[in-house]
């Protein structure tokens, strides 16, 4: 079988072909599933919000705006999903962190030193230094650590998290900003 890009896929979906949705699946399953553990840190919950990101997904596929790509559109409901599922399990985030402006002036990988790697000492470090990374992102307000875990493990530009978050991309920095100094000063013990 040729290889079909999501639109045709989509297209052949809506005209009848119902079982190729599963192509879709195939395609996005792992970053979908890989997204949401990353959002609620529990394996079970993640599968089940997985398999419920991609019902949604076929059950608003005649909602689709193909001016989005499809991996977009996905990420969105399972962002949503994930909020619902915060919201159904009275998780409740918020921020001491006042206003600090839009400016990047740090990257998520800077909290790892490169030289890190040059001896088993500071392989053991970097590993220690990863758990609690982890366990930082974990602790963030729910919308810092939904723009963190897009762009620094997702790798998706501003304007992908934009268009998924429904933020403007300005906000999005912000919250990119914001969620890096919340990170540093969360692990200011570990990165001197």
């Amino acid at each position: 079988m040729v290889d079909k890009t999501d639109r045709e896929i989509i297209t052949k979906v809506l005209n009848g072909d119902t079982d190729l949705f599963c192509l879709l699946v195939r395609k996005y399953e792992k970053q979908i599933f890989n997204y949401i553990f990353r959002m609620v840190r529990m394996r079970q919950e993640s599968e089940d919000l997985a398999q419920d990101t991609f019902t949604k997904a076929y059950s608003s596929l005649k909602k689709y705006d193909d001016s989005y790509e499809f991996s977009t559109w996905v990420y969105r409901i399972a962002l949503n999903v994930c909020r619902d599922f915060f919201r159904r399990k009275k998780f409740f985030f918020f921020s001491l962190q006042g206003p600090v402006g839009d400016e990047e002036d740090s990257e998520l990988e800077d909290f790892i030193p490169q030289d890190s790697f040059l001896s088993p000492d500071g392989i053991v470090l970097n590993q220690e230094l990863r758990i609690h990374l982890e366990e930082a992102i974990k602790s963030l307000p729910l919308k810092f650590r939904e723009v963190i875990v897009l762009r620094h493990i997702d790798d998706l530009s501003y304007e992908q998290i934009s268009d998924i978050t429904g933020l403007p991309v300005g906000t999005v920095k912000t919250y990119l900003h914001r969620a890096r100094k919340k990170l540093q000063e969360n692990l200011r013990n570990y990165l001197d």
